[in-house]
């Protein structure tokens, strides 16, 4: 899957700027982990891309609508298990099993922290925001 395709197909579903926002630095978080451990730096980054694809447009079902939104880019079923078990036990049934997805589950939610930190330590982050977009 090609990282333009999966901002064209995040950027249909979501235009709020935060869900954007929060999907990029998520992506990040995720490749800085895939290196870290000598994973796939791609494939871990766009699961981070894509985790909440599906929320904005779909709240009460997040995870639900996920296999069927990804199914437009031509997303591995791979890809697919480990973005739906970022909700387990909240929205999906989908355990987390990999390494990968046990990191992907703790990072979503830790990313607003991350943010909030860089926020108020830099009060030009949004315009670093807005150039690396």
């Amino acid at each position: 899957m090609e990282r333009e395709k999966a901002i064209e197909l995040l950027k249909k579903y979501n235009q709020e700027e935060f869900h954007v926002r929060h999907a990029f630095t998520v992506e990040q978080v995720m490749r800085y982990f895939a290196k870290e451990n000598g994973e796939d730096e791609e494939f871990w980054g766009l699961a981070g891309l894509l985790h909440d694809v599906d929320y904005e447009k779909f709240p009460d079902e997040h995870c639900q609508k996920v296999p069927e939104l990804l199914k437009e880019i031509d997303v591995s079923e791979e890809m697919i298990h480990a973005i739906c078990s970022h909700g387990y036990g909240i929205c999906s049934d989908v355990q987390p099993e990999h390494e990968m997805e046990k990191i992907l589950f703790a990072v979503d939610e830790l990313t607003g922290l991350i943010w909030a930190t860089a926020k108020m330590r830099h009060p030009k982050v949004r315009k670093i925001w807005k150039y690396r977009v």
